[in-house]
């Protein structure tokens, strides 16, 4: 039987429990370029904490790529070491450190020279900012960015990186019909929608190395009319695991409107593994790990989900902005859930990071 404290391995990551915290967006690219002071303890009280994994906020990874501008970039000057204080910190507690890297596709705000941003097709935000649709050599450039990236991170000693695919970003936005109606080899079936991901993939391999953890972030729905259907993400996994992808975390939602968003509301234990059917369905299909994201507060839960069929470890991130030593205090015997009311003012940018509630 299956504990969320067990010792499992993700690829060929070590990690002391099934616990990660998942990415959440920080916001810690200060005034000159750095990271914020305010990110290296916060990583710091996780580590401490008890968590087995750090999935870090989604950083740039390449031109027109970061949501806003205090999204940090990881190809920026000072990436490296900065990367690399983060992983020492969190290493001292037998923690890991994966960087989740991200192309924000039509929804970057940072651009060159103040240009569009680059999406699938053309299309205006609501800022009123242009979105052009990528060319062949604008994709080729984006998976270039991703790896450089990710040879960065490997340089840092982080322990692996994260595509993120997920939540209505750049991947997410080609692989989803509601975002993606190009007409050339970008557009169309799920292996056209999908090409820019392998792409991505492949560049990140060739550059950081075929032993280099890599793991990908997917929605197993995308709670919205014309999203990609289950097949499709079901094909996807597989031709990813093929390539040699190490990890598939499972999410949902293209964040559009409130019924597409990723952070669904958590009322009591029924509500908790949001996304859990999907990764179990997912799990039970691969062979490579799934991790099962959103919504978990209750450990009896966590292991209730753990033992209903293959899935390999689950991550969180609002439980863990309320209370970053929740898995110490789990595993000192305190099994009492997570204080998160799931009210999602810990994504507030103008009242700072981290829980609006518990202060």
């Amino acid at each position: 039987m299956k504990s969320l404290f067990d010792p499992v391995t993700i690829g060929n990551l070590s990690l002391k429990n099934r616990i990660i915290r998942s990415a959440t967006h920080e916001r810690a690219n200060d005034a000159n370029g750095r990271f914020a002071p305010f990110l290296a303890p916060i990583y710091e009280g996780l580590a401490k904490g008890g968590v087995a994994a750090i999935v870090t906020g989604m950083m740039g990874a390449g031109h027109n790529s970061r949501l806003l501008p205090s999204t940090v970039d990881a190809n920026g000057a000072t990436a490296v070491p900065e990367l690399r204080i983060l992983g020492d910190l969190v290493h001292g507690y037998d923690c890991k450190l994966l960087v989740q890297l991200s192309h924000c596709g039509q929804r970057s705000t940072v651009t060159v020279d103040d240009g569009p941003a680059w999406g699938p097709v053309a299309a205006v935000q609501a800022s009123g900012k242009p979105v052009k649709a990528m060319t062949r050599a604008d994709i080729a450039a984006v998976a270039e960015g991703f790896a450089d990236a990710a040879a960065r991170c490997r340089e840092a000693g982080v322990d692996g990186v994260e595509l993120h695919g997920a939540h209505g970003y750049g991947l997410s936005q080609f692989l989803s019909p509601y975002f993606n109606k190009r007409t050339d080899e970008y557009g169309g079936d799920i292996a056209a929608r999908a090409r820019i991901v392998f792409e991505v993939h492949d560049a990140v391999r060739r550059k950081a190395g075929p032993e280099y953890p890599v793991w990908i972030k997917l929605n197993g729905t995308d709670l919205a009319e014309e999203g990609t259907t289950w097949e499709e993400l079901l094909w996807l996994c597989k031709e990813l695991e093929k390539r040699g992808i190490d990890a598939v975390e499972c999410s949902g939602g293209i964040g559009e409107d409130a019924r597409s968003k990723s952070a669904q509301f958590v009322k009591d234990e029924k509500d908790e593994g949001t996304f859990a059917p999907q990764a179990l369905k997912l799990a039970a299909a691969l062979t490579i790990p799934v991790i099962s994201v959103c919504g978990y507060r209750t450990p009896s839960v966590i292991n209730e989900w753990l033992n209903k069929g293959d899935i390999a470890a689950v991550s969180l991130c609002r439980p863990l902005l309320s209370e970053p030593d929740l898995v110490a205090r789990w595993a000192s015997g305190d099994l009492a859930k997570s204080r998160c009311i799931s009210c999602n003012r810990c994504y507030t940018p103008e009242k700072g990071y981290g829980c609006q509630v518990y202060r």
